[in-house]
C-alpha cells in the first residue's frame, strides 16, 4: 500500500516520492525534521496538531518539527515529500 522512493538526499534535504493505495491510513508519525508534502496525484486527508485538511493535486502541507500527524488515503496517491535535515531513517541502509 506504500511505495517510497529517494529522489535525492545531498546537503541538507531530502526528496521522496511517495505511492500510497486508496484507502490506506498511516500511524501516528512524528519525526525532528520538517516536512514539506506536495500532492501531485489524488486526493488525500492530512492531520496535524488535530486539524484535518483534505489535498487534492496541486496542494501543499507544511509538518513542523515534532508535530503528531497522520495521512489517511481518499483516492490513489502521488505525494512529494520534501524533509530538512535529511531523514535518516528512511535511507536504505
Amino acid at each position: 500500500m506504500v511505495k517510497r522512493e529517494i529522489l535525492n538526499s545531498d546537503g541538507s534535504l531530502m526528496a521522496v516520492k511517495v505511492e500510497l493505495a486508496e484507502g490506506f491510513t498511516g500511524d501516528i508519525d512524528q519525526h525532528p525534521e520538517e516536512q514539506i508534502s506536495y500532492i501531485e496525484k489524488g486526493k488525500v486527508e492530512f492531520e496535524v496538531r488535530g486539524v484535518k485538511r483534505i489535498l487534492s493535486k496541486g496542494d501543499i502541507q507544511y509538518i513542523p518539527s515534532n508535530v503528531e500527524h497522520k495521512v489517511k488515503v481518499i483516492e490513489e496517491c502521488i505525494i512529494m515529500d520534501i524533509f530538512t535535515p535529511i531523514r535518516k531513517d528512511l535511507i536504505p541502509g
